[in-house]
Parts: C-alpha cells; structure tokens; sequence
C-alpha cells in the first residue's frame, strides 16, 4: 500500500469510529437499553477484518474514545487494544475473516471484557456479584445485538478503503 492509501485508510476507519461513537453514545445512549460497548465492538471488527496490527491500533482509538466518554478509565485502553489485536490473530490464524468469525471474536472479547469489569469492581468490593452481573448481562446482550452494524461499517472500510492482499 501506498502512503496515500494508508492515509485514505486511517482516515475511512477514523469516520467510522466517529459514526459508530455517534450511535453509540447519541442515538442509542438516551434510549431505556443498556449501553452497548459499539467502540469494542468496532476494535474487533478492525482486527478482524484488517489484521493484528490494525486491531490493536483502532483499539488504540476506540479505547481512548471509551475512556474520554467517561464510560471507564483510561485503564482501558490497553485493553480494547489488545482485544483488537487478538481478534486479529484469531482470525489470521483460526477463523474466517467474514461475519461469523466477527460474532464469534466479539462474543470472546466481551466475555473477557465484561469478566474484567465485574472482577475488578468485586475485588475492590463495589458491589455484590448478583449487582454486578445484573447489570453485565443486559450489557453484553445489547453490545452483541448492535454488533452486526458495526461489522458492516468496518466491512466497508475494509472493503473499499482497506488491504490490498489476502492471507
């Protein structure tokens, strides 16, 4: 690729995580539904439509988008980056880079999401687990409901702005 076609990309997945930010936090936030985490989402559809390296880099980005919301610290972002960074590898390695490999590599990172959200608030004592999980549940559900656009956001991206080869 071309340094002009690395700019159209990051500059397409750069739109992107803006619109699915917009979704996220203005269209669906004011709406009677658990807040579905679309940036995570966003960070595994990059990795695994793009690759390793691109995941953890648009994990890069939808972390600090996630952390300058205010819906977690900025403890996260080392974490959405390395949950787009697996997604990639999982896909580069064992799944097919279409939508059932995203739907399986977003369930596994919202898994392993959710796992360190409701472990960390126990171990700092919070909440209870049955509080915690009441509200993890309803979560993931609604992020996995909304994953299939954000899927669709990056398929574009990959497809008419993204890699030029085949693994």
């Amino acid at each position: 690729m071309t340094r002009r076609d690395t700019a159209a990309r990051v500059a397409a997945y750069g739109v992107a995580l803006a619109v699915i930010t917009i979704l996220n936090y203005d269209v669906l936030g004011p709406l009677p539904i658990p807040l579905p985490l679309l940036p995570l989402c966003g960070a595994v559809a990059a990795g695994t439509l793009e690759g390793a390296r691109f995941g953890a880099g648009f994990g890069l980005a939808a972390g600090l988008v996630l952390s300058a919301a205010g819906h977690v610290s900025l403890a996260c972002v080392p974490m959405v980056s390395a949950l787009g960074w697996g997604a990639g590898l999982l896909t580069q390695r064992v799944l097919r880079r279409d939508l059932v490999g995203h739907l399986l590599c977003t369930l596994a990172a919202l898994l392993v999401w959710e796992g360190w959200q409701v472990g960390s608030r126990l171990a700092s004592g919070v909440a209870g687990a049955g509080a915690l999980l009441r509200v993890a549940g309803p979560e993931l559900l609604c992020s996995l409901v909304f994953t299939v656009p954000v899927y669709w956001i990056g398929r574009f991206c990959c497809r008419y702005y993204g890699r030029l080869y085949h693994e």
